[in-house]
């Protein structure tokens, strides 16, 4: 059970941020912390490994899912891919608790405990908490938002406070909306085959998978896999592929020299009109003008 639970009740949310960075985790075991506040984690790429105490097993983040950390909880992060992993985090409440003019330690100090400090949990009628502790394929506007939390957190402009706290919001309702929409369970019988496909996409997101050719490993038809799998990813085949390939461009475009033509072949497109058309729809940019951003910061 959460020290402070709170009954949801949507018009009383008031987030504050308290810290909004992106960060290259190097391989690491972590140690085992507690937060006063809460976080959101986005795997940008790269893979770590959350045991939370008294789970007998890690839950898994892989590139494109969400970590919700809550407060009081105990937990250790680990991150296990060779290259590391880059991170998107989010240090926030949801009732405006704490004051972000202020140089807060989010850890806590189990030396010296204050239990009055943990913020508060919004919760359902049945004390569950509003928001779950993993989200898959997290679509590309929660993505956009967090970014831009982070700019605004950063920026200090005047009002600041308030544009994070309506992005906040947005990020809130968007993963409401994307639970409910997985909250009809997948069949067994297929559940561990749909993620042992989603893990093949990933690993090889470069080869020309059809809707058709997944539905059959199934072997069941391509309309049932398509609604199965975006129960389970809240996303369908398509966008799914297409999100993994969009972040694995973003790491080329900005940690490597390869030419742009290039990148779009490694991630799956044939031919450089057709990356360049698909990652301006993503981005709002061109590979090659995204490139040429990321060295001017």
């Amino acid at each position: 059970m959460h020290p402070k639970p709170r009954l949801f009740i949507s018009r009383e949310l008031m987030p504050s941020v308290h810290w909004a960075q992106s960060q290259c985790a190097p391989v690491m075991h972590g140690t085992t912390r507690r937060l006063y506040d809460f976080e959101f984690m986005y795997v940008m790429t790269g893979e770590m490994r959350v045991h939370f105490a008294g789970e007998p097993c890690p839950v898994i983040y892989q590139s494109g899912e969400l970590l919700f950390l809550q407060s009081a909880v105990h937990h250790r992060i680990e991150i296990t891919s060779d290259q590391g992993a880059r991170l998107l985090g989010i240090h926030f409440d949801f009732y405006d608790e704490l004051d972000t003019g202020i140089d807060l330690d989010m850890v806590v100090p189990e030396d010296c405990v204050d239990e009055n400090h943990f913020c508060f949990l919004p919760v359902d009628e049945h004390g569950d908490s509003i928001f779950a502790c993993r989200y898959s394929a997290v679509p590309l506007e929660i993505v956009r938002w967090m970014e831009a939390v982070r700019e605004e957190f950063l920026s200090a402009k005047p009002g600041f406070e308030t544009v994070c706290r309506g992005l906040m919001l947005l990020i809130f309702a968007a993963l409401m909306r994307l639970q409910a929409n997985s909250a009809r369970l997948t069949s067994p019988a297929y559940d561990k085959a749909l993620h042992e496909l989603a893990d093949e996409l990933r690993k090889d997101m470069q080869l020309q998978w059809s809707n058709a050719a997944m539905a059959q490993r199934l072997n069941i038809s391509e309309d049932h896999f398509i609604r199965l799998f975006k129960e389970t990813f809240g996303t369908t085949p398509h966008q799914f592929l297409q999100r993994i390939r969009h972040h694995e461009a973003i790491k080329y475009l900005r940690e490597s020299d390869l030419k742009i033509e290039s990148i779009g072949r490694l991630v799956g497109y044939e031919d450089l009109h057709r990356f360049s058309h698909a990652f301006k729809k993503w981005q709002g940019v061109s590979p090659r003008l995204y490139r040429r951003m990321c060295n001017i910061l």
